[in-house]
């Protein structure tokens, strides 16, 4: 019995650290409205401090996801949830933009050890034919943590102040805290039975980039939303307290997608996961263009098809590539997540500059063709990846090479650990 609770408890407590490891941007992005206007932030300003979080994360998750390797999940899951409080209380405290930028610093620390502590815990210990549910739910984090600023608006930021509802959320990462330092899994079972599953494939160096880049780009138009959707809502007409409840509806929309989306990949496991990343890309961009119209009918079927599409493709991105480097997730994690975090780091940035120098229309429109960007890189990845393989380039069905691929999985001096897609 406890062997069959492992793998739901290492998907529980990946979801868990990994809303933490985002929730401060997230609950942030989520007051904007409240924050902006008792510490004085404009639009640019804000959405550089937003992004700070993915920033300090990006240039740390190489780092982070070697530390995790040897750390352990759940240790590392532990320091992620220390650092994600500590972060959350010193936002609640926040006297001045300078003070939230640190805050928000010290909450990328505990992101850069969150997203290769989860997938290192999901790696160990979900079997092959459940893995695409697995980071579908895991990725279920990211709408988790919109869901609850989303909620914190109307119940706290709206009756309490927003001080009170970043100290809620502290207060729940102090649980999450508790209780994974109290588990007593032993993670370093779980990484020898993922080595025994066989070895890793790995990818072609050059394909591994080209989709990094397509993931910095997706990242770079879908984190904007998180960030930016309350804000540009109210300007679109809507009450404070209904963009919060939009915020959080689309959430659960999103959350609810990722899962589906996983369970599909998992049952159809020839079809190619960068294909249907690329189209979930381009559906997106359709979304954004409906949010840049300010009108508030357009606005909600944009701010639906944004969520739904356009910012549920990361389960399956992470899906892709820890699925043929199993033994070594979290480093492998520590690699992409660089790409990933940079570009949600960047894309608010350019986005509220954008929008404070022109409108909420040009940078919902920026957005979009961001989104077409990734798209159109993804596509590219995959080629690479299928001509290294040698399978045919124009087939949409991922098919066991006909020869070996070299492993590039274990780091040597100069190399890249490379995962595998």
């Amino acid at each position: 019995m406890g062997e069959r609770r492992a793998p739901a408890r290492a998907v529980l407590q990946a979801v868990a650290v990994s809303v933490l490891g985002v929730l401060p941007a997230f609950f942030v992005g989520a007051l904007a409205v409240q924050i902006r206007a008792d510490l004085g932030i404009g639009l640019g300003f804000f959405g550089f401090a937003a992004s700070t979080l993915f920033a300090v994360s990006g240039s740390l998750a190489r780092p982070g996801g070697r530390l995790v390797q040897r750390l352990g999940s759940r240790r590392g899951a532990a320091l992620a949830a220390g650092l994600s409080m500590l972060s959350l209380s010193a936002i609640a405290a926040a006297r001045s933009p300078g003070w939230l930028i640190a805050a928000l610093a010290l909450g990328g620390l505990g992101n850069a050890v969150a997203q290769p502590a989860a997938n290192l815990g999901i790696s160990e210990l979900v079997t092959e034919h459940r893995l695409g549910v697995a980071f579908g739910v895991k990725q279920s984090s990211i709408p988790a943590a919109t869901l609850l600023g989303g909620l914190a608006v109307p119940s706290l930021a709206l009756v309490l102040g927003w001080r009170w509802a970043m100290g809620a959320a502290a207060v729940l990462a102090l649980a999450v805290l508790v209780t994974t330092a109290v588990s007593r899994r032993d993670t370093r079972q779980g990484a020898a039975g993922a080595a025994a599953r066989g070895p890793d494939k790995g990818l072609p160096r050059n394909g591994l980039v080209v989709l990094t880049l397509g993931g910095f780009l997706g990242a770079a138009a879908s984190t904007s939303i998180g960030v930016f959707l309350v804000d540009s809502a109210v300007a679109a007409g809507f009450a404070p307290g209904t963009a919060g409840v939009l915020f959080a509806g689309c959430s659960v929309l999103g959350l609810g997608v990722r899962i589906g989306f996983g369970w599909l990949a998992d049952r159809h496991p020839s079809r190619s996961r960068w294909v249907f990343i690329a189209n979930l890309l381009t559906g997106g961009a359709l979304g954004y263009g409906l949010l840049a119209t300010g009108a508030q009918v357009p606005f909600l079927a944009g701010a639906v098809l944004a969520y739904v599409l356009g910012w549920a493709w990361t389960g399956l991105y992470h899906f892709a590539i820890v699925k043929d480097n199993r033994a070594a997730a979290a480093r492998v994690t520590g690699f992409v997540q660089t790409g990933l975090s940079l570009g949600a780091a960047g894309g608010p940035v350019l986005f509220g500059v954008v929008a404070q120098l022109g409108s909420y229309t040009a940078a919902w429109l920026t957005t979009a063709a961001l989104s077409l960007a990734a798209a159109l890189t993804v596509r590219l990845g995959r080629r690479i990846v299928r001509r290294a393989r040698g399978l045919p380039v124009a087939s949409l069905r991922l098919r066991r090479p006909p020869g070996p691929v070299p492993d590039l999985s274990r780091p040597t001096r100069g190399a890249l650990p490379a995962p595998a897609g």
